[in-house]
């Protein structure tokens, strides 16, 4: 985590990854992510301009890599990916999350 916490940002250019720790844990360092849009499950931690940016390939690559680049440059950073991983995720949500999930498919056959 050394080289993460000393970063402005995180850059994710991979596409097959079910679930990025990298991106949860840069994240919960308040580090904006640059996120491939077409990664397989890291999707869901991205909300450009709140949790970093996205791109989609070399086209539009080097626009999104000069708007994190900008925005991270300064004390007036916009991205708050801390603050929206403690509003979506963390055993508290989750696991209400995960009993509502389990009460709509399967809450005639268990007694929680």
């Amino acid at each position: 985590f050394t080289y993460l916490s000393q970063a402005r940002w995180a850059f994710l250019p991979q596409i097959c990854d079910a679930s990025p720790r990298v991106s949860t844990q840069a994240m919960s360092m308040n580090k904006p992510l640059l996120m491939n849009r077409n990664i397989m499950g890291g999707w869901k931690y991205m909300l450009p301009g709140v949790t970093g940016e996205e791109f989609n390939d070399i086209l539009d690559f080097r626009a999104q890599l000069r708007k994190i680049l900008d925005n991270t440059r300064g004390k007036d950073n916009p991205y708050t990916p801390l603050k929206f991983v403690r509003e979506n995720f963390g055993n508290a949500i989750a696991g209400m999350r995960l009993l509502e999930f389990v009460m709509s498919h399967w809450g005639d056959r268990i007694d929680l």
